[in-house]
């Protein structure tokens, strides 16, 4: 998720006839919480009554937006997550994971929170050890760093705050819902299946429903093979499989990253590269170029 799309579903909504409620189908592994907080209030710009159709992942930056739909229908298969976000910048610890090659390591709320609990909770420094044990940190993070994952943690829950705000009035039950996804589940890559998202959300995950969720689950399904969800990206593979299907070589393949669609039409961001074969010694190697990359509209 990230703000250019936005704009795309504001073009999709103005071409709606009926704004009495709208729904989402939503698959996703998150991105910017930002944008997420926007398209929701940007659908509440358009109706009162949102819903959200989750058929699978429906991770980080996708559960701070579906905290702000009145209605939340999960498949058995659909999860969501927490969403403590992690923080990456120029002043993010750095790490050489190979000779010359340089990553910058995102900071993660939750292991910052963790560090936390560790030195008061288990280790049970004392006020000059709780001192150095910061000091630690602080070396190996730089200050302005953690600064900012505080900040984040407080954003995120002012925004989750926001988006339950606008559909529940049961204040207790938002802040420990808030708690939950951003304190409580100790990893970011935890899984909440329907059984749990419904005793964490109540009554705004809705009821089973086994023909809506083959029709979701079908709906999914024709997404997962237009974007080869699942299938791994080889392009040596690829460019076999474009010679034995008798294409001209060198070949482009086309990649589907993102699908915004509705009955006004589908926005797509594709990468379009171009697969050639070349010999580097005894073995054939593949050169990749991209040659396209951005949205394209289908109608």
């Amino acid at each position: 998720m990230a703000k250019d799309l936005i704009p795309i579903f504001f073009n999709h909504l103005t071409g709606f006839q009926d704004h009495g409620s709208i729904d989402v189908f939503l698959f996703t592994l998150g991105g910017d919480t930002l944008a997420a907080f926007g398209l929701s209030r940007l659908l509440r710009e358009f109706t009162s009554k949102v819903g959200v159709l989750i058929p699978e992942k429906c991770q980080s930056a996708g559960t701070l937006f579906v905290l702000g739909a009145n209605q939340v229908f999960m498949t058995r298969a659909a999860t969501l997550s927490p969403i403590d976000p992690s923080i990456s910048g120029p002043l993010n610890p750095v790490i050489e994971i190979a000779p010359g090659q340089r990553q910058i390591v995102p900071v993660s709320v939750e292991s910052v929170a963790g560090y936390k609990a560790l030195v008061r909770e288990d280790w049970k420094l004392n006020h000059e050890n709780t001192g150095t044990a910061f000091k630690i940190l602080a070396e190996k993070v730089n200050p302005l760093s953690l600064g900012d994952v505080y900040r984040s943690q407080k954003q995120i829950a002012r925004l989750a705050r926001e988006l339950m705000g606008s559909h529940r009035r049961d204040k207790k039950n938002i802040q420990s819902i808030i708690d939950t996804l951003t304190r409580e589940l100790g990893s970011h890559d935890y899984l909440i299946f329907r059984n749990e998202a419904r005793h964490l959300l109540g009554e705004q995950v809705a009821k089973d429903d086994p023909a809506l969720e083959t029709m979701v689950w079908e709906l999914y399904e024709d997404f997962a093979a237009d974007m080869e969800l699942g299938k791994a990206y080889d392009p040596g593979i690829a460019l076999h499989a474009a010679s034995a299907a008798g294409q001209s070589i060198p070949t482009t393949i086309v990649q589907k990253k993102v699908i915004i669609e509705s009955s006004s039409g589908s926005d797509v961001v594709e990468i379009e590269i171009l697969l050639s074969p070349f010999q580097a010694g005894p073995v054939p190697q593949t050169l990749q170029q991209v040659v396209r990359a951005g949205w394209k509209h289908y109608l």
